[in-house]
């Protein structure tokens, strides 16, 4: 029969690529056809088909194979040795299918840890030599774990070499951390030297500003004290302004009533002039009547003479009197008026202070508020200050630490030191191939969103976009972004043939530089049960892998980084993987993750 170019045995026909192993047999327990997942977990590789039988899957015998279908479990400590079985009606002969990476993974944690089987005499010198080779390798800090061909036989060898294999890498990352924080630690002293300088200059400051607003509030003390005298000033102003306002209004009307007087003293004065001027009319006619008389009217022309000369002088007295009151009456007019605008100027003065005061009043409640203010501003400075010098303790510990922190690391990095680690893990052969698998998946998955860009599916903001939409209602969280249906149509082809290429694969994905899974493998989008411990291992699409190995995963640009972890299902694995660019532009990384047993 003809081989594939992928299997190493000779003469046998090649099944189908599937998740899991599959066997064909005859009638008689002899292979007539494996899967290439077969080889790899049968260890049948370089076996020539003649001695290829049933017994190569882990013991089997013809006998145990009863009825149409069934499931055998291999003998031993291993839950995951299974076998399911069914014959087959048509062209005789039986089919074989042998549990997955992920699968056997799941029986191992259900059942346990597993007893340890008593070793029969046959293997009892080989695991005695492979227990010495491992302690002598131990002894002397040696991870890397070379076998012999008869010791690598041996039913552990395998664990123990990815035992090895896991303690090695797992001291690799512990030393390349080691440096990582070792090379850090100078910086950060230097940083922290740098924050308590600025700190110390932060206190001074704060202690200059706070004795300026002491100064300033002072101040502010001291102007309130003079506006308050101001105030007292100007309100005992404006009481004077009121008393002389009141006075300027009696003056005014006592300069009325004397003008009142005055005009009615005028009429008095007319009075007494038309008297006076009647008087001479009458002494003038006694004068005429007397020359009449002769010597007979002498004496009364006498009397009428002296009596006109009375008029005459009581008239000339009342001009005069009128004279005097006109002036006096002018005089009292213009008094009256300059005690009027003096009312007025005086009104306008009480005015001008009362609005002084209010002023003065605001000026003096706006200098109160700002002390109030500068009193809030003080004690936010002392507090401010308290936490300055605070800071400034903190950081001289925080810097005593990091000087401590590179002494441990230091440390650190001569302990692991002791261990002698692989020089390439690449001779691995798992590593090697992974990454093989993961370059040139990672080639294919940039070509095909470059392909999508030119063809106009997708927008570079969209297919580089990191904004997230959580899925409501299902834990943990799942998300949707602009480009994940684009990834369900494209990844899932270029995915699926790495993560079938080997039995001890696990998964083979796609992660964006936040660690987002937009479409993981088949195996692990199954329909959703409820059940959070099912669906954590059977539906881990479209979720952030945000651990230690999920936020580098498609972060980095190195040629690769391999890194070993704990799953969140409890497994322990080795993640591979590998930038994936899209025209230049480092959209994330495609991730492998595969165990070594």
């Amino acid at each position: 029969m003809a081989r594939s170019e992928d299997h190493a045995t000779v003469g046998l026909a090649a099944l189908p690529d599937a998740p899991v192993a599959l066997v064909r047999l005859d009638d008689g327990g002899r292979i007539l056809a494996v899967s290439r997942a077969a080889v790899d977990l049968l260890d049948l590789a370089g076996l020539a088909d003649g001695a290829l039988d049933c017994s190569c899957v882990w013991g089997l015998a013809p006998a145990d194979l009863q009825g149409e279908e069934g499931v055998w479990v291999a003998p031993g400590a291993d839950p995951a040795r299974r076998v399911c079985y069914q014959h087959d009606r048509d062209g005789g002969g039986w089919l074989l299918s042998l549990p997955d990476a992920e699968t056997a993974a799941l029986w191992r944690e259900r059942a346990g840890p597993a007893p340890v089987p008593a070793p029969a005499p046959a293997q009892e010198d080989g695991a005695a030599r492979l227990l010495a080779r491992v302690g002598d390798r131990l002894a002397a800090c040696e991870l890397e774990l070379a076998l012999d061909a008869d010791l690598a036989a041996q039913p552990q060898a395998r664990r123990l070499a990815a035992g090895f294999g896991n303690l090695a890498e797992a001291i690799r990352q512990a030393v390349a951390l080691s440096l990582q924080v070792a090379s850090e630690v100078p910086r950060v002293v230097a940083e922290n030297d740098e924050m308590v300088r600025q700190s110390q200059a932060q206190v001074d400051a704060l202690a200059t500003v706070e004795a300026a607003t002491r100064d300033l509030l002072s101040g502010l003390d001291g102007i309130g004290r003079d506006l308050r005298a101001v105030t007292e000033v100007a309100a005992s102003a404006d009481d004077s302004v009121r008393e002389a306002t009141a006075a300027a209004r009696a003056l005014a009307a006592a300069m009325a009533a004397v003008r009142e007087s005055a005009a009615r003293a005028n009429e008095v004065i007319e009075v007494i002039d038309m008297v006076a001027f009647q008087t001479n009319i009458l002494s003038l006619n006694a004068s005429v009547e007397a020359a009449h008389a002769g010597p007979a009217g002498r004496g009364f022309a006498v009397v009428a003479t002296e009596i006109r000369r009375l008029a005459e002088r009581a008239a000339g007295a009342a001009r005069d009197v009128r004279r005097i009151l006109g002036e006096n009456g002018a005089a009292l007019g213009e008094g009256e008026v300059s005690a009027r605008r003096t009312e007025d100027v005086l009104g306008g003065i009480g005015e001008l202070l009362g609005r002084a005061g209010t002023a003065v009043e605001a000026v003096a409640q706006g200098v109160r508020r700002q002390g109030e203010a500068i009193v809030g501003i003080d004690r936010a400075v002392a507090r401010v200050a308290g936490l300055g010098r605070s800071n400034l303790e903190h950081a001289a510990r925080v810097a005593e630490r990091s000087e401590a922190l590179g002494a441990g690391a230091s440390a650190l990095h001569d302990c692991v030191g002791l261990f002698r680690l692989p020089a390439d893990p690449l001779r691995e052969p798992r590593h090697a191939r992974a990454f093989a698998l993961a370059s040139d998946a990672a080639a294919r998955v940039g070509a095909a969103f470059g392909h999508a860009l030119a063809q106009g599916w997708i927008d570079e903001a969209s297919l580089f976009s990191r904004d997230y939409v959580r899925i409501e209602g299902i834990e943990p969280p799942r998300y949707e972004t602009g480009f994940d249906a684009l990834c369900d149509d494209l990844l899932p082809p270029l995915q699926e043939p790495v993560a079938n290429a080997h039995p001890w694969i696990v998964f083979a994905i796609c992660a964006n530089p936040d660690g987002y899974v937009p479409t993981h493998n088949d195996r692990f989008r199954q329909p959703l049960t409820g059940d959070p411990a099912r669906d954590l291992v059977g539906n881990r699409t479209k979720r952030i892998f945000d651990d230690r190995v999920g936020r580098s995963v498609g972060a980095h640009t190195d040629r690769y980084r391999l890194q070993v972890y704990r799953r969140d299902t409890g497994q322990i694995m080795f993640d591979l993987s590998v930038p994936i660019h899209v025209g230049g532009r480092h959209w994330g990384g495609f991730r492998i993750g595969y165990t070594l047993d």
